[in-house]
């Protein structure tokens, strides 16, 4: 599976050098306007945006973990506290290879389970307790899992990372909406226009810069959205592969998937944590679109259930190909 992961680190990274060059285009652009028209403010509104997305990532790395497990009200427990519980997770643990993560259990009815963690020796599994006690033993384990899928395949600390540089994003284009509305680029237009005015052709032309970096300032956070969202519904797909390749047993993944498809309790981890998750949080409607983390579930489930003829990985890139009509996930060399 060794193979398979860098494959899918390799597509991840083009998604990621996507949301970086939107990152880099905003805040150039920004400094070129909000600042005097040179190369010096493209390159201060760079650095400014690289330093906004690098605080970020410090935060995430420091406390990260805990924000997250506080926004869940997640609680750890012990061996005693829920053993059924301990021994999947440390089969898991070695059936995965993995070190044995810490586990939480988030007291909501809610059906929803997580994991968390910047590496493999400091990953966590969370699981509600609505969740917890609707499911048979073997539904739990294959819901472990999964979660435990995101861990080895690096999901968590990559998608921890695309998730922060979004929030860069946005942060970045609220400040350049906000400026125009209150004017914050007026006074380095009026200075831009009257010490290069040789005619009205400057004027224009910052127009047009302007309406560039509104334009950008409204798409950029859209279209970085649809960069994570695709990045997340992937790694969904790749984490149920994975799962049954620990578990051997798609079908407690379908039953599982089945029963919390009908669970309509509110729950919300917070939005890094929601890709994370074993089925999208607060929703619904499970149709797939451009700002889902999760594909369909019901999508999900035809393709454990259609898996007769093997539980390896490239048995589920079969049948996912059949199923969803299109062959676009991570290739295995074996």
């Amino acid at each position: 599976m060794y193979d398979l992961i860098k494959n899918n680190q390799r597509k991840s990274w083009l998604v990621f050098i996507g949301m970086g060059l939107l990152l880099i285009s905003l805040g150039g652009i920004l400094g070129y306007v909000f600042m005097p028209y040179d190369y010096q403010g493209v390159i201060t509104g760079v650095f400014i945006a690289i330093i906004i997305w690098v605080i970020q990532t410090f935060i995430a790395f420091l406390g990260g973990d805990k924000i997250i497990l506080n926004m869940a009200n997640a609680k750890a427990i012990s061996y005693d506290d829920d053993r059924e519980l301990y021994n999947i997770v440390e089969e898991l643990s070695i059936a995965s290879g993995l070190p044995m993560p810490k586990v939480y259990v988030i007291e909501t009815p809610a059906m929803n389970a997580f994991a968390t963690g910047m590496n493999p020796k400091k990953s966590i599994v969370a699981i509600t307790t609505g969740l917890r006690e609707r499911l048979t033993r073997q539904e739990i384990q294959a819901v472990m899992a999964h979660e435990m899928s995101h861990i080895y395949n690096r999901d968590v600390k990559f998608m921890t990372f695309a998730s922060i540089m979004l929030g860069t994003i946005v942060i970045i284009s609220e400040i350049a909406l906000r400026s125009m509305v209150w004017g914050g680029g007026s006074s380095s237009r009026s200075s831009g226009s009257s010490s290069g005015g040789k005619g009205g052709g400057g004027g224009i032309a910052q127009i047009l810069v302007l309406v560039v970096v509104v334009a950008l300032a409204i798409l950029a956070p859209i279209l970085a959205r649809m960069f994570y969202f695709s990045l997340s519904r992937k790694r969904e797909y790749l984490a149920d592969a994975t799962s049954v390749n620990f578990t051997r047993d798609p079908v407690s993944l379908a039953n599982a998937l089945e029963k919390i498809s009908g669970d309509n309790v509110v729950f919300d981890p917070g939005k890094m944590t929601a890709a994370m998750c074993i089925n999208k949080p607060r929703i619904k409607d499970h149709k797939e679109n451009l700002t889902s983390t999760h594909p369909p579930i019901q999508k999900r489930i035809a393709i454990l259930r259609a898996m007769s003829m093997g539980t390896d990985y490239n048995t589920y890139t079969k049948v996912y190909a059949s199923i969803m009509g299109k062959d676009d996930l991570p290739k295995s060399k074996k």
